[in-house]
């Protein structure tokens, strides 16, 4: 071999590895905006608050058309090594939105079905959150907080204060429309823009009913694909078993298969079981750190297609499911709400 070559090879072997890609971390309270004038103007607002829990505004407003306005809130997640975030909620949002190096997002908004989907550019903006519209469930009674249930997520707010309050018939339950602001341990309610007595049904992708059922009507009946773990990336499970309120996890991946005994417990929690001698095989077959995340109690709750684990001082585990949902599934209230003057 002539001696260039040879220590042309040398040096590339010198040469440390490229360093993998680093992405912005987002945190609760960064707001983003995009604007296009395309189409007659187009502009996305999005707030990142806490708890995962997003509210998002996309308004289009065609050259000589009606402007449109739609306000959605749900659930965030930063996903693919950092790489991705995406929104969803039970109305069947879904949107992956790519995290560039600077801390961008860029990403595709559908405005009209006729229309082909935009590319935005989301760009960080230095500002405190602002109000926002959420739909949902209040809920007052006498001698306690009011509190509300966000429709899209189920995630509950209280308190719930504020003078707009004031202003709505005495029922204790209420479905609401409204202009809201997050304070430190709930919201205010800026403005009421409409009610109704009645409750609508629940979001096609929430799991209704069949979250109602328990989380056997959440989780079984389906194959979910598990996030990259430690020594495994590409994994697979199911649940079997649950009707009683216990049954098994089985988990498969390359040189993987993994039984895991699971209880479910009150308040949407479930506790994983893995036997010693399966926990021993495990960490024999170089999966350090499986048995720890396999044992111990999670909390679980549904995003749209997604059922997420969650439990204190660990990542969360995002199981994705085989279906999709609707982007364009929005709550039909139109014909009980009533609007405020």
């Amino acid at each position: 071999m002539p001696v260039f070559a040879f220590a042309c090879i040398l040096l590339l072997m010198a040469l440390p590895a490229p360093a993998p890609a680093s992405h912005v971390r987002l945190e609760p309270g960064m707001c983003y905006m995009g604007e296009q004038s395309g189409h007659g103007g187009t502009r996305v607002e999005l707030q990142l608050l806490d708890d995962n829990f997003f509210s998002l505004r996309e308004v289009f407003a065609p050259r000589g058309g009606r402007r449109v306005t739609r306000d959605s809130t749900g659930v965030w997640r930063q996903v693919e090594d950092g790489s991705l975030l995406r929104l969803t909620n039970g109305y069947g949002l879904s949107l992956r939105l790519n995290i560039g190096g600077e801390g961008n997002l860029y990403g595709e908004f559908s405005f009209r079905a006729s229309l082909p989907p935009m590319s935005l550019t989301l760009k960080r903006v230095s500002r405190a959150v602002r109000p926002f519209v959420i739909m949902g469930r209040l809920e007052r009674s006498e001698g306690r907080r009011a509190s509300l249930t966000d429709s899209a997520t189920g995630r509950v707010f209280s308190p719930v204060e504020g003078g707009a309050l004031a202003a709505l018939p005495p029922e204790n339950l209420l479905f609401v429309d409204a202009l809201v602001l997050p304070e430190a341990a709930g919201l205010r309610v800026e403005t009421i823009r409409s009610f109704s007595p009645f409750m609508p049904e629940s979001p096609p992708d929430s799991g209704g009913e069949d979250v109602a059922r328990g989380f056997a009507g959440a989780a079984e009946n389906q194959v979910w694909l598990l996030p990259e773990l430690p020594g495994v990336t590409e994994a697979s499970c199911f649940f079997s078993g649950m009707e009683s309120g216990s049954g098994m996890l089985e988990v498969n991946g390359p040189g993987l298969r993994l039984v895991v005994s699971v209880e479910e417990r009150p308040g949407r929690r479930l506790a994983f079981t893995l036997g010693e001698e399966d926990a021993r095989m495990l960490r024999a077959a170089g999966f350090e750190e499986l048995p720890g995340i396999f044992s111990g109690e999670y909390a679980w709750s549904r995003e749209g297609g997604t059922l997420v684990l969650t439990a204190s001082g660990r990542p969360d585990l995002l199981l994705e499911g085989r279906f999709r949902g609707r982007r364009d599934a929005v709550p039909d209230t139109s014909s009980h709400l009533k609007r405020m003057p």
